[in-house]
Formats: structure tokens, sequence, C-alpha cells
């Protein structure tokens, strides 16, 4: 039976991360508090019953309207109501503010035009979350996919690759070179990767992607504004998961000079590209004034096992065109001046920063840093396990701590009977979703 060895790995976030699920904070299921610079997010059927006789006449009043005006008279509506205590909090950068009270403003110019406009540019994309409790969470296939990019860097610089890489289909070539061919050959079917779920409660924040030039021009960078939900990294954010490296079977088809070592050296192979492009990125910005100090933040933190047992990566949205494509292969599309095609070139002459407002110039950071520190699976830690009972999440430590080979924590079932749940069916994601007072329960549909 061919080898496999599990690793315990502890994700660290060093800079903002923001992993899309498709999902947004809709207008009708969330208010704003400005005092305390929250957004409140909650069950529209939770907040209706929150409501009393008179606000649920005022609030029948405006839904019936079923105009623009009506949308941005809910939100008015709702910023007067009282916000219930197991509602869900987000805390949000000045600009969500600023933004905010642009909207509500528009509302007195009665232009149908310029409050669809502001509608828009006022979606707020959700990280990636767990149903049952809105805890953030890294998804494994986020994961894997960074180490997926860390690795064709490693195996490109021992290879000699003849390709066009204007062609069309030229990545899926380059993979195909790079790692052997089809899905059996493909070394990275020997790599398992768990979802990385979150230790403790990991803070998460609204702010914007702020995009900037590389190179100082008075001409500004352009793109649409983006409000995200990024997990914050100002705050100690950790999740934890499993890593499984197996050795390929006999006979597999699998290019020795490909394979995946079954052992550390794996990790520091794919981090050794993810360092090399931290420490260039960080000396870009230094040229138009934006600080960052991640690196030496990892290195403060993790001393001499930077490397060897913490691994730095990077994952998410806004990564940078540099850290997802494979180097000396590279065909970044590049937006031409107003009225003028795109062209293609070796590197991006943007980058998207966190940043509390659309056009921010100070307190910018880059997205997606994180360290992925990795332990032998039987090492003598503490490694909580999240079990949910009905909304509340409870992580557990006991006698892991003690013990060299802690016992695995028993499976926790229970069961729930909710009495008039909402469904709702989203085709694109073939998921089946029941929402009750605020609790979320999905079912994906596969075949």
């Amino acid at each position: 039976m061919a080898r496999q060895v599990p690793y315990k790995v502890r994700l660290h976030v060093f800079s903002p991360i923001h992993i899309g699920c498709d999902d947004v904070y809709e207008p009708t299921g969330f208010m704003v508090d400005k005092n305390a610079k929250l957004l409140v997010a909650f069950d529209p059927l939770d907040f209706a019953r929150s409501l009393s006789a008179h606000e649920k006449k005022q609030f029948l009043s405006i839904c019936e309207k079923g105009t623009l005006e009506s949308i941005v008279e809910l939100y008015r509506f709702m910023g007067k109501c009282t916000p219930r205590a197991e509602w869900k909090t987000v805390p949000v950068c000045d600009g969500f503010l600023a933004s905010y009270e642009r909207v509500l403003t528009r509302l007195n110019a009665r232009n149908e035009r310029d409050i669809k406009q502001e509608l828009n540019n006022f979606l707020i994309a959700r990280t990636s979350y767990l149903p049952l409790d809105q805890a953030p969470y890294i998804p494994g296939s986020a994961l894997k996919g960074s180490l997926r990019t860390g690795w064709l860097n490693h195996v490109q610089r021992s290879r000699k690759i003849d390709i066009n890489t204007r062609d069309r289909g030229a990545a899926k070539e380059l993979e195909k070179q790079l790692m052997g061919g089809a899905f059996d050959s493909d070394p990275f079917r020997m790599v398992k990767v768990s979802d990385l779920l979150p230790v403790g409660r990991p803070e998460t924040r609204i702010c914007f992607a702020v995009n900037k030039k590389k190179k100082p021009s008075r001409f500004g960078a352009r793109g649409p504004q983006q409000i995200l939900e990024v997990i914050r990294h100002d705050v100690p954010s950790v999740f934890e998961g499993v890593i499984t490296l197996h050795e390929p079977e006999r006979g597999a088809p699998i290019r020795k000079e490909c394979a995946v070592p079954v052992g550390k050296a794996f990790f520091a192979q794919s981090a050794a590209f993810f360092d090399g492009e931290m420490a260039a990125e960080e000396l870009l910005l230094q040229g138009i004034s934006v600080p960052s100090g991640v690196r030496n933040a990892m290195v403060r933190a993790f001393g001499e096992r930077f490397m060897k047992e913490v691994f730095p990566l990077r994952i998410g949205r806004h990564s940078g065109a540099e850290c997802v494509t494979v180097a000396g292969f590279r065909n970044i599309r590049i937006m031409g001046k107003k009225g003028e095609p795109a062209k293609s070139g070796g590197n991006a002459t943007t980058v998207w920063l966190a940043g509390d407002t659309p056009t921010a110039e100070n307190n910018l950071h880059p997205f997606g840093w994180a360290a992925l520190e990795v332990f032998p699976a039987d090492v003598a830690r503490p490694y909580p396990e999240r079990i949910y009972i009905d909304r509340v999440s409870v992580a557990t430590e006991g006698a892991a701590e003690a013990s060299l080979k802690p016992e695995p924590p028993k499976p926790v079932t229970v069961q729930l009977t909710w009495d008039k749940a909402i469904l709702t069916w989203s085709p694109g994601k073939a998921t089946l979703t029941a929402s009750f007072q605020g609790k979320k329960a999905e079912l994906k549909l596969t075949g």
C-alpha cells in the first residue's frame, strides 16, 4: 500500500483575505449602525418579527411601492430600527459609511439613473463562511490552488518548456507539459487538502479594493468600485485543517521529476516562489509610498522556523497576477487607455490593495498573504474541533494539551425541526438553502 503522511496545518492571516463565495450582503438583509460603525446583518424573516405592529405597517407600505426610490427609503427605515443582540455584526470602514450616506441622499434628487448606479456600486461581496454560524473559513480548494501555483513554479525552474503564451489554451498546455498531462499523471491528485476551520472566532471587516498603478502617474488606475468583506489581519486570525501527502501507487504514470515529495520539502519548495514574490512586491509598494512589511512580520512572529516549519503563501481574491501564474510564461491582460484595446504583457501594471475609501492613499494593505504552519499529525498540540449545536459553535480543547495522542472528538448529531422555513433554490450552485430565524442549512445536489 502506498505511503501517506498527514500533516496538521495552521494558517495565520498576515494581510486582508477575501475568498469569494458567490454571496453578497443584500440591501434588504442588513442595516448600518453609524455610531458603532457596524454593518448588522439579519435574516429578513427575523427582521420582520422584530418589528412592532406600527413598524410592520410602515415596512409593508414601503415594500409595496416596488420602486428604486423605495429601496433607499427602506435603507432609511431599517437604519432607525433597533438591532437584536444575536444578529451578525461586521465592522465597516469610514469610506463605507460615506458611500452609504451618498446612497441615501440620492433619494432627494429623484434621479432614477443615479440611484441605480449607486445601488450597483454598493454590492458587498461576502468572504467564504460556514452556513451554521456565519464564521469565516478557508476552503480547501483555495489553499490547494495556492500550493499548486507554487509547485508549478518550482517544477518549471528545472524543465525546458516550448510554448507560445499568446496561443489560445496556452495556460492549460503549460500545465499539461509541466505536470505530465492527464488527471492520472497529475502529481497534485496525491495532495489532499481539507477545509480549514477557524480557531476561536476570527473577525471580518468591510473595506474597499483600491486599484493603484505600479509606476507613479498623473492618471489614476481604472476599475469598478469594489466593496469586500475580508478576514482581518490586525487581530489574531487562525484556521486549522489537515493536508495529506500520498506517494503515487505502484505503476502510476506520474513523472519522477514532477512527483510531490511526501515531506516538508514539498511545502518549502512550493513556498519558495511566494517568498520571492512577497519580497518583490514589498519593493514595488515602497516605490509608490505604500509600506507593507508583511515578510518582516512573519519573520518576527516565527523566527528560525520561517521557511522550515512555517511557509508563506498567497490566497484569495486580488492576490496579484504574478502570484497566480507561472514565471516566464505570463500573458497578463492589460487594459489600454480609454477607447484603446487591451494589451498583454509579462507583468500587471496595477496592484489591488485593501483601503478605507475607494481612492485611499494611506493605510493600504496588500491582499492575501498568509503563513502556513505545518506539524506532524500526532504532535502534542491542541487542535480544537468545532461542534455545531443549533446556532452555537463550541471549540473544545480538553485533554489534547496533556496527551501525546489525544482522543478524536466524538461525533455529535443534532436533529432540528424548523416550522415555516424558507427554501431557496440556486440553479447555478445546485444548492437548496433552508433559512429560519437567522439559521441556514444547505444541501448541495450532485449527479
